[in-house]
């Protein structure tokens, strides 16, 4: 497990497609050609799109370009992460160095590793993203924050807006959890509930029938 995370800071790279699915994230072939282990997922990340066919970096791509350097946090559309379920989308993302994916909407199985792998979805709505994306467009990359306990963006300390992200993933992202520690959190609420369940319907429980 990491350690705690209640904010989220760095350069924001906007890519601003919709429907990224998971082979764009981890393409097979490349993957495959480089091993396949989890030591090569930082460069095949977008690899159809970062590189050309002799492994020269195209010099347009968002990740190429100098200013997004580092980048922490990256800008999508719609629908981000769809296609298969493939946990190794997620690790490509975090390998690479990201620590946040923003977007319109993300991809339920995308969506539900990303929180497993400790890697921040946040949704926005239509007007949040909109002035995001406005905010970013400047020569100089500025610098985003994503505060998970206020569940807000700020870019250059100037509120852009909230986001929205399930209650449970993002309790493990903020306490470095996994979702057997989270479990374990209310096993002492779990218990009473049953105890309540077991003397309201004691013909449920078939020790207590025997």
């Amino acid at each position: 497990m990491s350690g705690k995370i209640t904010i989220i800071r760095g350069i924001a790279a906007p890519l601003l497609w919709d429907n990224v699915d998971t082979d764009a994230l981890t393409p097979v072939a490349p993957y495959k050609r480089l091993g396949g282990g989890r030591d090569c997922l930082r460069e095949v990340l977008f690899y159809e799109f970062r590189f050309t066919a002799d492994g020269t970096p195209k010099p347009y791509f968002v990740l190429n370009e100098p200013q997004f350097t580092g980048a922490a946090i990256l800008v999508a559309g719609e629908n981000f992460g769809c296609g298969s379920s493939r946990e190794v989308a997620v690790w490509s993302l975090i390998d690479y160095g990201f620590r946040a994916v923003i977007a319109r909407s993300f991809a339920e199985i995308f969506e539900q590793n990303a929180y497993k792998n400790h890697l921040l979805p946040a949704t926005v709505d239509a007007e949040t993203h909109a002035r995001l994306v406005q905010s970013l467009d400047c020569p100089t990359p500025p610098v985003t924050s994503i505060d998970l306990i206020r569940q807000c963006i700020t870019i250059n300390d100037h509120n852009v807006g909230a986001f929205r992200a399930d209650e449970m993933g993002l309790e493990m992202i903020v306490n470095g959890m996994d979702e057997f520690a989270l479990t374990a959190r209310y096993v002492p609420d779990i218990q009473a509930t049953q105890r309540r369940l077991d003397d309201a319907y004691p013909w449920l429980d078939p020790y207590k029938r025997s």
